[in-house]
């Protein structure tokens, strides 16, 4: 019996516990301080400079701040007029709406269907190549025809993987090798 009321007492205690931080958030949302949006700030633009800085245009209230933004500190760089940024973000917007819209297609003339049973001209058929039966190439012919049809990666596409043991291409490239070196001659 002492048991059950202990975890009776433990239950009781938790409910309590949860109720009042659940009364402290709803308070906290209800804060003083709300401008547009329900938001007092606003981040309205932001340009990363490197892995762990960045610049951004931040709204507080009635003002655009320009801050300096790294992982260990904020700096304030500048103020600029919020309508002007405001203005900017706009056209900005407007014009990759733009952008996204698809071009009108112009209207074409009704083609006149051909029947799916008329006969086709001669002119219009494209000449068959002829069989031929050609001999299988050796396995060196083989070695020779992969390397000459391996695309080569573009510089610009090269994985920061590449060269190690968790690339792709390295792994392609050991089963190359390994068939190259296990193919059998006649």
């Amino acid at each position: 019996m002492n048991s059950v009321a202990l975890v009776g007492r433990l239950v009781l205690s938790l409910a309590v516990v949860l109720g009042l931080m659940w009364i402290i958030a709803r308070r906290l949302k209800k804060g003083p301080g709300r401008v547009r949006n329900g938001q007092l700030m606003d981040v309205l633009a932001r340009q990363q400079l490197s892995r762990t800085a960045s610049v951004a245009v931040v709204r507080v209230m009635d003002k655009a701040l320009i801050v300096g933004v790294t992982d260990g500190q904020v700096n304030v760089l500048g103020e600029t007029e919020l309508d002007a940024v405001e203005q900017r973000l706009a056209e900005q917007s407007a014009a990759r709406a733009q952008r996204t819209r698809p071009a009108p297609r112009p209207v074409a003339a009704p083609a006149v269907a051909a029947s799916p049973l008329a006969p086709v001209p001669a002119a219009a058929r494209a000449p068959r190549p002829a069989p031929t039966a050609a001999p299988r190439p050796t396995a060196q012919q083989m070695r020779a025809m992969r390397l000459q049809h391996r695309p080569d990666p573009p510089a610009e596409r090269k994985s920061p993987l590449a060269g190690s043991a968790l690339s792709l291409g390295t792994w392609r490239q050991a089963v190359d090798s390994i068939k190259d070196l296990t193919v059998r001659t006649r």
